[in-house]
Formats: C-alpha cells, structure tokens, sequence
C-alpha cells in the first residue's frame, strides 16, 4: 500500500506523523507533503517516511526565481557592494531593515498569495516532480483544509493522465481497507 498525506496547513502534524508510521508499520510506503520545514521542525518522521517539501519544488518555477531575484538577491548585491569601509555596519542595518520591513512582507502578503492562488490545484505537476518515480498511490489523504485544492488538483491529473485514480480520504481511519472491500466489516465493493 502506498498512500500520500497532503499535510500543507501543518495544524496536523501529530496525525501525519503517526498515520505515515503507521503505514510503513504495516508494511507500506508514505510520502508526506508539507509546505515548508519550520512548522514541522520538532516532528520526527519515521525514516521510511519520504517528506517532500513543496515551497521547494515551487522555488525552482521561472515567477519565484524572479520575484527572488528582484526583491532579495539583486537588493543584497547592491547592498554589499555599497557596505564596504566605513558604511558595512550602517548599510548592514539598512540591508537587514530593507528584507524584513519590506521584502517579507511584499513576499508574503502580495507575491506569494498572487502565485500560490493561480498554482493551488496547478500545483500537482509540481509535487508529482518531487514524488518517488514510481510511486503509484492507493490512496490520498488529505490532513488538513489548506491541502483540499492540491487534492483536487492531483484528483483531476490522474483522471486527464487516465491513470487509476487513489481513493481520497480524510485520516487512515476513514480510508476503509484497501483491498476491494467496502467498509471495515467485509462487504465487498459490488455490493454482493
């Protein structure tokens, strides 16, 4: 059984730990996918748990590099080139003031919102790029509410790529067995 946990919002993260543990435990393979490391820097996944980092994979895109190069590494090389002798400590302040009070919050509060809107469910050929190559999954589940459009989007690439599409759920508990099976008391699928 391979499943993959869309953990983004990272309000779950006890629940994507232990469910993933839980499938290697039984003999399977878990992806995780976060959207950053920060919030998930005191959970410790089980080592055959693979984490796939989606701010990551975004990054690479062509409008995120550029945005990066005008608001923080083009101001950055200017400001290293004028901070030499004399002014290195006060265009240091300058540096440091110039990225938190305005290239952050431009990033945060304009940019990001801006592509992450247009890339939501846009984004399933963005981690199907940073899945295992083979990886061919029984089963989503999804964590919590801000993963629901990478669902959808993922839902709806199986579906254009006419592969077999994962079933969708919300927790290991709701998924049911994997098997063909209905519901966890046996009835098959058909309902026969």
């Amino acid at each position: 059984m391979q499943v993959l946990f869309l953990a983004l919002g990272a309000n779950r993260s006890r629940a994507a730990q232990e469910e993933s543990a839980q499938v290697v435990a039984d003999g399977g393979r878990a992806v995780v996918v976060i959207d950053q490391r920060q919030p998930w820097r005191r959970v410790k996944f089980h080592r055959s748990v693979k984490v796939v980092e989606l701010s990551r994979l975004e990054a690479a895109r062509l409008p995120v590099r550029i945005e990066q190069l005008l608001l923080f590494k083009g101001p950055r090389k200017v400001f290293r080139a004028v901070g030499r002798g004399p002014l290195r400590e006060r265009v240091g302040r300058v540096s440091t003031g110039y990225e938190s009070r305005f290239a952050d919050r431009v990033h945060r509060r304009l940019v990001q919102p801006l592509y992450r809107k247009g890339w939501g469910e846009g984004s399933y050929p963005v981690i199907r790029r940073g899945l295992p190559a083979d990886a061919a999954f029984d089963l989503i589940v999804v964590t919590d509410p801000a993963s629901m459009p990478y669902a959808a989007g993922l839902i709806a690439d199986y579906e254009a790529r006419g592969v077999p599409v994962p079933r969708l759920a919300f927790g290991l508990d709701y998924a049911g067995p994997l098997d063909g099976d209905d519901d966890r008391r046996g009835v098959p699928a058909d309902g026969s």
